[in-house]
C-alpha cells in the first residue's frame, strides 16, 4: 500500500494536465498512488489522462457520468478511494518541485500531531510564467505576523485558526499541502455545497484537531487564469454567507478574542461591499444582500457611509480606466502610499 495517496480532481484543464500529472509522476517520492478524477470535462482531457494510466500502474482512473458541479465533492470522493495514510490534493492546473513530497511526508510521519504540512506557494500565470511568491500575499494581508511565513514552523492549530485562519484562508491552495487521511476522514471532508470556500472551512475543521507545518521552500505552483473559480466566485453574495459560517464555527469551537472577531466581520464586510457594484443585481441577489447589509451592520456602524465611499471609488475607478490612466495612478498611489493596494496580477 503506498504511503501516499494523490488525487488530481479535473475539469477543463486539458492544456495543463501533461504539466500537472507530469510534476506528480516525477516526484522523488515514488512509494504515492495516482487518483485522477474527471468531471465530466468538455476537451480532451480524458484522453491525456487515459494515455498516463496507460503507461503508470501507479494511477487509478475515475470518470463521472455527469457533473459534480463541485470541486469539493470530488475531493471527497477521491479520499474515499485513496488507500495511502497521507493525502495531496493536486489541483489539475497546478505543478509541484519534484522534492514536495520529500520535504512534507517526513514531517507528518515524524509528528503524529501535525494534520496539515504545507509549503510556500508560487503564482504563476496562464503560461505558467512567475508572477510573484505567495509571501508578497502574506506582507499585505497580515503585515505583522507576516514573518512567521518566513521560516519553518509547527504551531499548534487551534492557536492558528483562531488568530490568523479567522481573517484569511493561510493555505493557498490544496496543491501546497499535505493532508492527514485519518483526520481528513475525521472532520467529515470539504464542504461538498460550498461555491467556494469549502476549503477554508475544511482547513478551519481540520486545524483545530491537531497541528500545523509549514515549508519555508517554494514547492507548490499555483496557477491562476481566467478559468479559475476564484475569478468570478466572488462576485455572488452566496460566499459572503460561507465566510459568516466559518466566523461563527472558529468562534464556537476555537476561542479568537472579541476584538479579532469583530475586526474580522470589519474586514469581511468591506470585501462585501467592494464586490456590490460588480456583481449581477437581480431581485435574488438584491434580498440576499439586503440580509447581508443587515448581518454586516450589527459589526460595523459606519457600513453606510463605507457603501458610499465604496460607490464613489468605483465610479472613480471606471472614469480613471476610461481616461486610461487606472494603471499609473495605481503606481503612483504605491509609491506614496505603500502597501494600501495589492496588486494580484503584478508580475515580480
Amino acid at each position: 500500500m503506498a504511503k501516499v495517496s494523490v488525487i488530481i480532481p479535473n475539469y477543463n484543464h486539458a492544456p495543463f494536465l501533461t504539466q500537472r500529472i507530469e510534476s506528480v509522476l516525477n516526484q522523488s517520492v515514488k512509494d504515492i498512488e495516482v487518483i485522477i478524477l474527471d468531471d465530466c470535462s468538455q476537451d480532451n482531457s480524458r484522453e491525456i489522462i487515459s494515455k498516463y494510466a496507460e503507461s503508470d500502474s501507479r494511477i487509478r482512473t475515475h470518470f463521472n457520468e455527469q457533473n459534480s458541479g463541485s470541486t469539493f465533492v470530488q475531493w471527497n470522493k477521491g479520499v474515499d478511494l485513496a488507500t495511502g495514510d497521507f493525502i495531496w490534493i493536486a489541483e489539475s492546473d497546478d505543478f509541484a518541485d519534484s522534492s514536495l513530497l520529500e520535504n512534507l511526508l517526513p514531517i507528518l510521519e515524524g509528528d503524529t500531531e501535525v494534520v496539515l504540512a504545507y509549503a510556500q506557494t508560487v503564482i504563476v500565470d496562464e503560461a505558467g510564467v512567475r508572477m510573484r511568491s505567495y509571501q508578497e500575499d502574506y506582507n499585505f494581508l497580515f503585515k505583522d505576523s507576516c514573518d512567521l511565513w518566513k521560516d519553518d514552523f509547527i504551531r499548534d492549530g487551534h492557536r492558528i485558526a483562531s488568530d490568523l485562519l479567522l481573517f484569511h484562508n493561510i493555505i493557498p491552495n490544496a496543491s501546497a499541502a499535505l493532508i492527514r487521511k485519518s483526520t481528513y476522514l475525521e472532520v467529515g471532508g470539504a464542504e461538498p455545497g460550498w461555491k467556494l470556500n469549502g476549503d477554508w472551512m475544511f482547513y478551519a475543521k481540520l486545524l483545530l484537531k491537531g497541528k500545523l507545518a509549514y515549508k519555508n521552500i517554494e514547492l507548490n505552483y499555483f496557477r491562476t487564469h481566467p478559468v479559475t473559480q476564484r475569478h468570478t466566485a466572488n462576485l455572488t453574495p452566496k460566499v459572503y454567507d460561507e465566510i459568516l459560517l466559518i466566523f461563527k464555527f472558529i468562534a464556537r469551537n476555537g476561542s479568537p478574542q472579541f476584538s479579532k472577531l469583530w475586526k474580522a466581520h470589519r474586514i469581511v464586510a468591506g470585501w462585501w461591499s467592494g464586490s456590490l457594484f460588480r456583481q449581477k443585481w437581480n431581485w435574488t441577489n438584491t434580498k440576499h444582500n439586503f440580509r447581508l447589509f443587515f448581518e454586516f451592520l450589527r459589526w460595523k456602524p459606519w457600513l453606510p457611509l463605507s457603501l458610499i465611499l465604496t460607490l464613489f471609488f468605483h465610479i472613480l475607478s471606471n472614469f480613471t480606466t476610461w481616461l486610461g490612466i487606472k494603471g499609473k495612478l495605481r503606481k503612483w498611489i504605491n509609491r506614496v502610499f505603500p502597501g494600501l493596494l495589492f496588486d494580484p496580477d503584478k508580475k515580480a
